[in-house]
């Protein structure tokens, strides 16, 4: 034993064995020269390196491999949604026939024929311009339900009326040489810019004003030439005519009756971003409402889970549409123009929350489908699908946009306009709080089973976890 052990430790012998053994000399040899070769990489450490690092190419990899997925996927998104918008204003003007006008010609005479002929005209001319449509006086034989049609029934974006025997009377003062000649007194524009603060002055009232002036001009200037060859030598005549100059330098002006003014500059607010803010106050419930019952969430019975996703965000939403809606108290947002100050108030309150509660749910069951991770296309998606067809008239974008009348924002923009402005029946804020209604009945019947997908596919990752980690650890 002793003998064994001197010659393993002792040099000469190892020398020799190293002599009879090359292979395993050369094998030790290699070994030694690999390490010294190849040093062992130090982790990367923390808040200590570069971007571009060594040491942290596999995470810089994938973090460029989520960036560019997300930049391309951001890009095809902007082809396919925000397109939307873009394609719902672009043919604006080339769609402007689509809103009907009124003629209704009570005079028998030249200013009647003037009038009628040179709106009727415009049908064929230049755009923008509206389609316009002879009206038989009989109709509505009164100013009150001329009025009526384009305030409340909304049969017609502007109704041009030509008081019955306009020309007649026209004759008589220039005749009589009446001082009190009023050149508004024949004409009248009648519509309601709050019905679209946008599309009336610019698609309705001006096309129309244009028209009407050049008509009226042409016409001024032949009963001009005409009258005056007629009195050559007339001194009473004349002398008439001194004594009302109007009748014959400047005899007509239109009569612009804005029954429905846009008088409230605060509404821009409302009828325009504030609907979006609604939305994305909904939205930012919805994450915090994810984030918050995440470890609460795996503990409860399918049931409670249910119940929890649908009451909370209901309970947040009570509170928070009614501090949307008084926002607008101090602000002067005119409550009681349709309904008592109070019950607009309510009628407005009820149709926020009924809004957040559509808008919400539809962002809640998008965080169930897509995850938190790709919501933000959601809420993209939802909020262009709707203010697509909340500014303008659907009737001044393509066929496709028609879907808008069945949208959120269309019938709560609606509901409000009907309240500060007093524009359309009040019959129809039940149609489109109806709208709404059915919305949220439609989401409140598929939720329970996006969440249960949810459910199901969270206990899935759950169980791959377990088995990865009793796999890693066997």
């Amino acid at each position: 034993m002793s003998s064994v052990h001197h010659s393993d430790s002792d040099p000469s012998v190892d020398a020799a064995h190293s002599k009879f053994n090359p292979a395993s000399n050369e094998k030790d040899v290699e070994i030694e020269s690999s390490h010294a070769a190849t040093p062992v990489r130090q982790p990367p450490q923390l808040g200590s390196e570069s971007f571009w690092a060594p040491r942290l190419r596999a995470q810089r990899g994938a973090y460029l491999k989520a960036m560019g997925g997300v930049v391309v996927f951001i890009m095809v998104t902007i082809w396919c949604i925000l397109s939307m918008y873009w394609g719902s204003v672009w043919k604006e003007i080339d769609l402007s026939p689509k809103l009907n006008a009124w003629i209704i010609n009570r005079d028998s005479g030249a200013i009647g024929a003037a009038v009628q002929e040179a709106l009727l005209a415009a049908n064929d001319g230049p755009k923008p311009h509206s389609t316009w449509t002879l009206i038989d006086p009989a109709r509505f034989p009164t100013q009150d339900q001329v009025d009526y049609e384009v305030t409340n029934a909304l049969s017609t974006w502007m109704v041009v009326t030509v008081v019955e025997g306009a020309t007649a009377m026209f004759e008589e003062s220039r005749a009589n040489g009446n001082a009190s000649w009023d050149p508004r007194s024949l004409i009248s524009l009648t519509y309601a810019t709050s019905r679209n603060f946008q599309v009336v002055p610019s698609m309705v009232l001006a096309p129309a004003t244009q028209t009407l002036n050049r008509a009226l001009a042409q016409l001024s200037t032949q009963l001009a030439g005409e009258y005056l060859s007629s009195i050559a030598g007339n001194q009473t005549a004349i002398s008439n005519l001194a004594n009302a100059p109007q009748t014959i330098a400047s005899p007509f002006a239109l009569n612009n009756r804005d029954l429905r003014p846009y008088d409230v500059p605060v509404a821009i607010a409302v009828l325009v971003v504030g609907l979006i803010y609604v939305c994305i106050l909904a939205f930012i419930n919805t994450m915090a409402g994810f984030g918050a019952r995440q470890p609460l969430q795996p503990f409860l019975r399918y049931r409670s889970l249910v119940a929890m996703r649908i009451l909370v965000p209901f309970a947040a939403y009570f509170f928070m549409s009614l501090m949307v809606s008084l926002l607008n108290v101090p602000f002067k947002v005119p409550f009681g123009r349709t309904f008592s100050y109070g019950a607009g108030f309510m009628t407005w309150w009820c149709a926020t929350f009924t809004a957040m509660c559509v808008l919400g749910l539809a962002t809640e069951i998008g965080i169930s489908i897509v995850g938190p991770r790709f919501i933000g296309f959601v809420l993209v998606f939802w909020i262009i699908i709707n203010v697509s067809v909340a500014n303008l008239p659907i009737e001044l974008s393509p066929s496709f946009y028609r879907y808008g009348y069945a949208m959120p924002f269309y019938s709560i923009r609606s509901i409000y306009v009907k309240i500060i402005f007093d524009v359309g029946e009040r019959i129809d804020i039940l149609k489109y709080f109806g709208i709404l209604w059915a919305w949220l009945v439609v989401l409140l019947a598929t939720f329970p089973l996006w969440i249960l997908r949810e459910t199901r596919a969270a206990q899935k990752a759950r169980q791959a976890q377990q088995n990865a980690k009793a796999a890693a650890s066997s």
